[in-house]
């Protein structure tokens, strides 16, 4: 099924959402205005805020300012820490654009993504509810968590290992999914029971979803996934689809490929194409896309704490799309 399949069920909420958007990322400084709708113009499936919506629907929350502002805020605060990312990534390209760093310049980049966040938190806080806060700062510290220790991995400060690149994924990408959901059973104020299911809906789709991203960087198209293939490896992120591979090459394929990538210099794209097809031959990324399967099964199960309707079915749906995607 077609991500705007999934979705339709919401269209008219997240239309309002889009309304939402533009109309609290305007400011009386024109720059930041354009930079801002440069990356939310860009492109991007609106996952975060379909979430919220169609958890607060789920819950029995079908209408009401409240989930649109949340549902606004909560993009616009990822929105905000996609700007941080290209920035600290030095990225070239987001969304198969150039990336506004390279478009504005970092300092612009940055300021205009602080921006962003401080929006995203003005309409949260527009909710009332002190208990939405603190979902989205716990989200907003642990993203910031998983960067620093995506650093630490780089300048090998660290044991890598399986669950240390879980944890990474578990503060980086997770974190914001998992609130998402969680906002959206938080407004419908729904049983707590239904909330940690959601919650936990949201913690293993999110997960999913950045493992197949992570398998994606291996195999994809630049210009459809919008980024470089092998983006990943030139930055010497140890993602796992290369952990597994590692993991499962002969001792002397293994010690090659890590001297590749302890080397001071950057990777040609030789040898990032070399270490490419070691880990489409080392099983690294079907390992990886079977790792995400199993995260989306453990999504579906919580969502039997829910009332059986349309939006807890577009919500499996969900779970199903982001295991299955190609790009």
């Amino acid at each position: 099924m077609e991500f705007s399949d999934i979705i339709e069920i919401i269209h008219p909420s997240l239309a309002e959402t889009e309304r939402k958007i533009d109309e609290f990322i305007k400011s009386d400084i024109p720059l930041v205005y354009e930079i801002a709708k440069y990356l939310l113009g860009g492109g991007g499936k609106r996952i975060r805020p379909s979430l919220v919506l169609l958890s607060s629907a789920a819950c029995g929350l079908t209408d009401g300012e409240d989930r649109i502002a949340a549902a606004a805020g909560i993009e616009l605060f990822h929105a905000g820490t996609l700007f941080h990312d290209d920035v600290v990534d030095q990225a070239e390209f987001r969304r198969g654009n150039a990336s506004s760093n390279i478009v504005w310049g970092n300092k612009p980049t940055v300021l205009v993504g602080d921006f962003m966040l401080a929006r995203g938190l003005e309409l949260i806080y527009s909710c009332g509810s002190l208990e939405l806060l603190r979902v989205v700062s716990r989200a907003s510290s642990r993203l910031a968590e998983g960067h620093v220790l995506e650093i630490m991995s780089e300048r090998k400060m660290v044991e890598i290992s399986e669950d240390f690149c879980f944890s990474v994924i578990d503060h980086k990408t997770a974190a914001l999914i998992e609130c998402s959901t969680e906002t959206g059973a938080l407004l419908a104020n729904t049983s707590n029971g239904a909330v940690r299911a959601l919650s936990h809906y949201g913690h293993n789709i999110g997960i999913a979803f950045q493992l197949i991203d992570d398998a994606l960087d291996y195999c994809s198209e630049e210009n459809k996934f919008g980024k470089k293939t092998g983006q990943d490896l030139a930055e010497r992120k140890m993602t796992l689809p290369l952990y597994y591979s590692i993991e499962n090459a002969p001792e002397d394929v293994r010690r090659k490929v890590i001297e590749t990538l302890d080397k001071e210099d950057d990777l040609d794209s030789s040898e990032i194409a070399e270490i490419s097809q070691l880990v489409a031959h080392y099983r690294g990324v079907d390992l990886t896309r079977q790792r995400a399967k199993e995260f989306v099964v453990e999504a579906k199960k919580s969502l039997d704490e829910i009332p059986q309707n349309d939006y807890k079915e577009s919500l499996g749906h969900l779970a199903d799309y982001v295991a299955e995607r190609n790009f």
